[in-house]
């Protein structure tokens, strides 16, 4: 009799073993899914580097530029990214796409930054560098708050499409 409670007791702990690997497996993000986030942590990344460049660059035009060609150069920079931000506006609104349009409305904060830097540069001349740097420090931190979200957001939405307990409730 003890050899056979002992058996049953194997097949138990491999079947428990069994069901572990299972879970394990269901929880692992299949390699596509992982692409498919990379892809727009990437994409994420790419951007706060062209916009910290973009304002970089404005900073040292303004040590280099005389200040009435330099405030030229700001006031068309300003007008160019509120038409590229009205081109993503429109792209999103005939692909219905709420990505296109919060890249539209990013573009469009920093056309309006950069607007609003030609006040700052006349008002707070001694401290307009560092004024830039700030912003710059404020756009990668709201940039990695956004890939964190997105991407949690990816993974709850993986795990949500996994879960099987509303097809067995149907049944």
């Amino acid at each position: 009799m003890l050899s056979k409670s002992k058996k049953e007791q194997k097949i138990r702990e491999e079947n428990i073993k069994k069901l572990d690997e299972q879970i394990r497996e269901s929880k692992k993000i299949p390699k596509e899914y992982k692409k498919k986030m990379r892809k727009q942590t990437i994409l994420n990344v790419v951007t706060v580097l062209c916009m910290v460049i973009y304002l970089v660059s404005i900073n040292i035009l303004s040590l280099y530029l005389e200040t009435e060609t330099y405030l030229k150069t700001i006031k068309i920079l300003s007008v160019i990214l509120a038409g590229i931000s009205i081109v993503y506006f429109e792209l999103s609104y005939r692909k219905d796409n709420e990505k296109l349009f919060l890249y539209g409305t990013e573009v469009l904060i920093i056309s309006m930054i950069t607007l609003f830097s030609t006040y700052a540069y006349f008002i707070y001349f001694d401290t307009y560098n560092k004024i830039l740097g700030i912003i710059a420090g404020v756009f990668v931190l709201y940039y990695l708050i956004k890939t964190l979200i997105i991407r949690s957001r990816m993974k709850k939405q993986y795990y949500k499409e996994q879960n099987d307990i509303k097809e067995i409730i149907k049944k």
